[in-house]
């Protein structure tokens, strides 16, 4: 009974997860609609100096995104796009970036700026954010509506540093020229919640950098101060990044194919929600693989249990058979007894073990840490459970072949005697 139990619950929480596998990398990975950035490279952002204005010359133009447009158009791949753009900004001495020991001494007009002020078009465009998305700890995010005055969201750590609280007013000035200044009204501090894409985090060398030192406001204030010019110099060239959502991952590999031509040398296209996606899977990839080794290794090991602990029941019960056959009870008669002995046995196990599958599931792949919640639906348990009962008729099946092959002559046979007498 107890192997029967347990290769129950085993093939309910296996079937769950690789169920659960199979519809993640199936229909919800195709119900996802890709957002798509065109960035540097991992191998070009080897050679990026942030002290080096040059640099700029490997951010996407405007000229060029709306040839990449045209180009996904053209290959019949429709698309809606948002967009975030950034540029240094300097430090006042009301308002400092946070720096630590590693932190790159180099001038503000070297640099552009200590900090990174980022205009963000919509919730979208937030969503995709480079450096990570963020939730907002006191105050109110970003209202892209508003445009009664400029507003800024900052990060817990560079607000605790500068004792600056939500309603307070910062002052910032111009990565190319100090003097001209652009003031935001604080209205929340937020705390990122994941880690940045291809961006550095907080152990970025220049102060600009570091993901907390980021200074969010929305498109139509960053465009208010000027900072979207399409005719700046050095760091005042806005690094425009356009975010295109797609229908569906095959229109991402369209969308790639369509713009091969027209992509920017040493710029690579990728898909931050899709690779995120397929990274979190990653666990539950694992313990598909194992489950689906250990469930053919357990329906083989326990099948053969199951089979050998039904022959050892009935196989010795030669004289019970003759018996009952000799004081007048009919062989199907007997045959039933000893099925339904077989089914007392292996039944109460099989629901006992669909019960426990069904609930032990998903605390178990939470201790084995898939990082996923696993669809335990009736579909799964019923498929288990019409598995079962038929396994439980196979066994039943031995018992009652084990009486039909009884011969009769064996009744005559006596204990004292061998063959040859």
């Amino acid at each position: 009974m107890l192997v029967g139990l347990l290769l129950a619950a085993w093939s309910v929480f296996g079937t769950a997860v690789l169920n659960t596998c199979r519809t993640a990398l199936g229909a919800d990975y195709d119900s996802i609609a890709p957002q798509v950035t065109i960035r540097p490279s991992a191998e070009t952002l080897k050679e990026r100096a942030g002290d080096d204005a040059d640099w700029t010359k490997h951010y996407v133009s405007w000229e060029t995104y709306n040839e990449i447009g045209l180009a996904a158009q053209q290959a019949n791949v429709q698309f809606q796009y948002s967009v975030t753009t950034s540029v240094p900004v300097r430090e006042d001495s009301s308002f400092k970036a946070i720096t630590d020991d590693h932190t790159s001494d180099a001038s503000q007009d070297k640099t552009g700026g200590d900090f990174t002020l980022v205009g963000v078009f919509n919730d979208v465009a937030a969503q995709a954010n480079e450096m990570g998305t963020w939730k907002i700890v006191e105050g109110e995010n970003l209202s892209y509506d508003d445009v009664s005055e400029p507003t800024a969201i900052i990060s817990k750590q560079l607000a605790d540093a500068n004792g600056t609280k939500v309603g307070d007013k910062i002052t910032v000035a111009k990565p190319t020229v100090a003097k001209a200044t652009c003031t935001f009204k604080v209205t929340g501090i937020y705390e990122y919640v994941t880690n940045p894409n291809d961006a550095p985090g907080t152990d970025a060398e220049f102060a600009k950098d570091d993901r907390d030192n980021a200074l969010y406001t929305t498109y139509y204030d960053f465009a208010g101060y000027g900072l979207d010019s399409t005719d700046a110099k050095g760091w005042a060239i806005p690094d425009v990044n356009v975010i295109f959502t797609l229908n569906s991952p095959a229109d991402f590999e369209k969308f790639k194919a369509a713009i091969k031509d027209v992509l920017p040398e040493g710029d690579t296209v990728t898909s931050p929600n899709l690779d995120a996606y397929l990274k979190s899977l990653v666990p539950l990839e694992r313990l598909a693989e194992l489950t689906r080794i250990i469930l053919i290794c357990a329906w083989a090991i326990g099948g053969a249990i199951l089979l050998a602990l039904t022959l050892w029941q009935v196989l010795p019960r030669s004289s019970e058979i003759g018996y009952d056959l000799a004081i007048g009870v009919t062989r199907p008669r007997v045959a039933r007894q000893f099925s339904l002995e077989s089914l007392f046995l292996t039944v109460p196990a099989l629901a006992i073990g669909l019960l426990i599958g069904a609930f032990a599931t998903n605390p178990l792949v939470g201790m084995l840490g898939a990082g996923h919640d696993i669809a335990m639906d009736a579909g799964v348990v019923w498929k288990v459970a019409w598995i079962g009962l038929l396994c439980c008729l196979a066994l039943a099946i031995v018992a009652i072949v084990r009486v039909a092959c009884y011969r009769t002559a064996h009744m005559l046979r006596s204990h004292y005697l061998n063959n040859a007498d």
